[in-house]
């Protein structure tokens, strides 16, 4: 009951926030002039837009695939696709629970041990994590004084805050690994007496489960073929944004070192904790595009258009997805270990 409750209170805390931000942005943008501008957009740059979005959940789909190879699941990427789809739907309705879901659907359609796929899901977003980075340090150095001045703005006040309470930081970081080290000397301590409880057995098997499939990049059959779907992921995200450039008057003029900026700025505002990146992507991608001298109201517009257009077509394939993973015929995919 009190954990349901304390789930409750952050799924609504995060909603608040994402209601919040988006309330901030748009109060004073009319909402039949946004409309308007909706309709006079070239609808086929954004249709370009959600087909290349729909490549790159494909690419990652492939991707996961060959993560899961080497631990003996021969999977179908259309079948992997479904849970990608269902993770994405599930992200709509609670923060970061589309890892999660998405390792459900695979155990539910494939018979994929949900330790092991969520495993490689953590390897996938550290290689996410990565290429964001590599290209956050790409636009840096072909933008460095526009992106220089934002972040400056942004989190000065932050980082002064860090600052003042640097010593508390260093002390709860020394806590943590000093009880890390008494726990895991404990639990070495009592390892003969631990293997006689079942829940223990349980867990140390979730978890080698969960380091196979975070290791599980080590035995990739064909390397090459990863890196290419991370880097396709990657340059489908960037040119999905930079096609809906030629949809609008304002930022029809906009080059490639804009789509960078939009890049790395959408890239962190679907990572906020909030539904969608509701609010946060919008905030971060219209003072973006001020950097551009876009002006404020045409810059929430085009962070609504391309922020709804692609979350309407995520719903829609998503929930179709999900009734399509609830009544295929389930499979067991697993060939080494079909007796785990």
């Amino acid at each position: 009951m009190r954990k349901g409750l304390q789930s409750l209170l952050k799924y609504t805390f995060s909603l608040a926030i994402a209601a919040l931000l988006f309330w901030y942005l748009y109060k004073d943008v009319d909402f039949s002039e946004m409309m308007a501008s909706f309709r006079k957009a070239n609808l086929n740059w954004i249709y370009l837009s959600i087909g290349l979005a729909m490549i790159s959940h494909l690419l990652r789909a492939w991707r996961w695939n060959m993560l899961l190879e080497p631990m003996g699941y021969n999977l179908k990427t259309s079948r992997t696709f479904l849970a990608v789809m269902v993770g994405y739907l599930a992200n709509f309705v609670v923060p970061r629970m589309g890892e999660v879901s998405r390792c459900g659907i695979l155990k539910r359609t494939d018979d994929v041990a949900i330790s092991r796929g969520f495993g490689s899901v953590v390897t996938e977003r550290i290689f996410d994590m990565i290429c964001l980075l590599a290209i956050i340090a790409f636009t840096l150095a072909i933008e460095f004084r526009r992106l220089n001045d934002f972040f400056l703005e942004l989190f000065l006040d932050k980082a002064t805050g860090l600052e003042e309470n640097f010593i508390t930081l260093i002390a709860i970081g020394i806590f943590f690994f000093v009880t890390a080290i008494v726990i895991f000397f404990l639990l070495k301590r009592n390892q003969a007496f631990l293997r006689k409880n079942k829940h223990y057995n349980k867990l140390t098997a979730f978890l080698r489960q969960l380091v196979e499939g975070i290791t599980s990049v080590r035995k990739l059959k064909n390397p090459a073929l990863f890196w290419v779907a991370t880097i396709g992921i990657w340059v489908c995200y960037y040119f999905m944004t930079y096609v809906v450039f030629f949809s609008m008057e304002s930022t029809a003029h906009l080059g490639f070192s804009a789509g960078f900026i939009l890049l790395v700025l959408g890239g962190i505002g679907m990572a906020t904790p909030v539904q969608g990146g509701i609010g946060a992507f919008h905030y971060l991608v219209s003072a973006g595009l001020l950097l551009y001298g876009v002006a404020e109201k045409e810059g929430v517009i085009f962070a609504f258009v391309l922020h709804t257009t692609n979350s309407i077509a995520i719903i829609g394939v998503g929930s179709v997805s999900l009734f399509l993973s609830m009544i295929i015929p389930k499979r067991n995919a697993s060939q080494a270990y079909a007796n785990s």
